[in-house]
């Protein structure tokens, strides 16, 4: 299996599951932002510039390009983390109404989605495909969304999912027959989840915090 080491100060390394092709851009993406050790490669206009050249998303910038600008920068951490929404709907919320976190999480990408463009290309060979209507960074965000609906058509998009602890939200790819995972590292974050809730249990009393977790 292929996997992603994440690194960060206190994080403990977790080996967590890369997604496969093309969705691992989308992984990555979404992990631009590590929430626990709060530090952020698209930190600014030319953090974001270099990230999406480097996956190969747009051409390097050159002498005569147009930086990106402040406010675009907002545009694509916006669409990261209405993604990260996405993800997490993949992992329903306890109590939470069938559909409403989805929903929610939906209409929060399609705004953040809302001044990208595709436009649909026909190639000499009469192949018809859609391509993103733009150039530089604006082309790189609308390939992500197109790179999301490759996966959606392959059945592989909703194994894509952001971790249920609330200080990690870290994207992982769910490999279990069961599509069941809700924790990017079930060593720590499981882990911490599960003592988590003993400690609860533990503070109400009564028989169920003589439970102990395996």
């Amino acid at each position: 299996m292929v996997t992603e080491t994440r690194s960060g100060p206190g994080v403990g390394q977790p080996r967590i599951s890369a997604a496969p092709g093309d969705l691992e851009i989308v992984q990555r993406f979404v992990n631009t932002l590590d929430i626990e050790s709060g530090t952020d490669e698209l930190d600014s206009p030319a953090g974001l510039t270099g990230w999406l050249a480097g996956r190969g998303l747009m051409a390097p910038a050159g002498p005569g390009d147009v930086p990106v600008s402040p406010s675009f920068l907002k545009t694509a951490v916006a669409l990261r983390e209405a993604l990260r929404g996405v993800l997490s709907s993949h992992v329903p919320a306890p109590g939470t109404p069938d559909g409403a976190q989805a929903h929610a999480a939906a209409a929060e990408l399609r705004k953040a989605a809302g001044t990208l463009r595709i436009r649909i290309e026909v190639g000499d060979d009469g192949r018809v495909a859609p391509v993103p209507a733009g150039a530089g960074a604006v082309a790189a965000l609308t390939r992500i969304l197109l790179i999301i609906a490759a996966a959606d058509a392959a059945g592989t998009w909703s194994r894509l999912k952001a971790c249920s602890a609330s200080d990690c939200r870290w994207a992982f790819y769910d490999r279990s027959p069961t599509r069941s995972g809700c924790w990017c590292s079930m060593r720590i974050c499981g882990s911490r989840s599960k003592s988590r809730a003993y400690r609860r249990r533990a503070a109400a009393g009564g028989p169920q915090a003589l439970r102990i977790e395996t």
